[in-house]
């Protein structure tokens, strides 16, 4: 008897553990001299526990093949256990994905609605975002910036929208008059807790689960 107690204990106090631990996502988006290059990290208990992801552009082979893509798991501010993995994102593989999204949609009526309330507890940490654009002549460049600013207002507004955001975003955008370029650096850092995660994933579960029963029960009455 007592060992159940410690057993149904030790699981509750995990599950509380779990409910309220805070997801930090660290999301950097680069371009320099034509190459894009995103970086994704997700972690938690001050980076203790980290899952990082990388995409280079430039390491597309062909439209076959895709864009590689580099997944390191590391445990421990210096990064100990550390497990590498590299990977292929195929034409296949996203069209594999479009459908099962279009099915989710499908089945799950009111998704948009379960993400909107899900993203209402998403903090937005930090948010820089540093752009040099040249077009190589200082009218054509001047009202490029202007062009930029304008994209980079709407997109913050847009954002603002739909998370919290507790720091004011740090935006720049640089001419360069002399020469044509264009290259951007975006850093934000997004934290959540994993419990609203789990309740949004029960309810989308729950909903595409019963429009499933739904059909079959459909189904049944059609051939009877």
């Amino acid at each position: 008897m007592n060992g159940w107690l410690i057993f149904l204990g030790s699981t509750g106090i995990l599950g509380v553990l779990i409910w309220f631990t805070s997801l930090r996502i660290r999301i950097v988006y680069k371009r320099a001299a034509e190459n894009d290059r995103i970086d994704v990290e997700v972690s938690m208990y001050r980076r203790l526990l980290k899952y990082r992801f990388t995409v280079n552009m430039l390491q597309i082979e062909s439209l076959s093949k895709g864009v590689k893509v580099s997944q390191k798991a590391e445990v421990g501010q210096k990064g100990q256990a550390k497990e590498r993995k590299k990977m292929w994102i195929t034409p296949r593989t996203i069209k594999r994905m479009q459908r099962k999204f279009v099915r989710l949609l499908r089945n799950v009526y009111d998704l948009n609605e379960i993400m909107r309330h899900t993203l209402k507890y998403v903090r937005g940490e930090m948010l820089e975002w540093r752009t040099s654009i040249g077009l190589g002549e200082a009218s054509a460049t001047g009202a490029s910036v202007g062009a930029v600013w304008a994209i980079k207002s709407s997109i913050i507004a847009v954002l603002a929208h739909y998370i919290s955001l507790t720091t004011q975003p740090r935006l720049y955008v640089l001419p360069e008059f002399h020469r044509e370029m264009l290259d951007t650096h975006l850093v934000c850092i997004l934290r959540f807790r994993i419990g609203h995660a789990i309740i949004a994933v029960i309810r989308i579960a729950v909903h595409y689960f019963l429009k499933g029963r739904e059909r079959v029960w459909e189904n049944i009455r059609f051939k009877a």
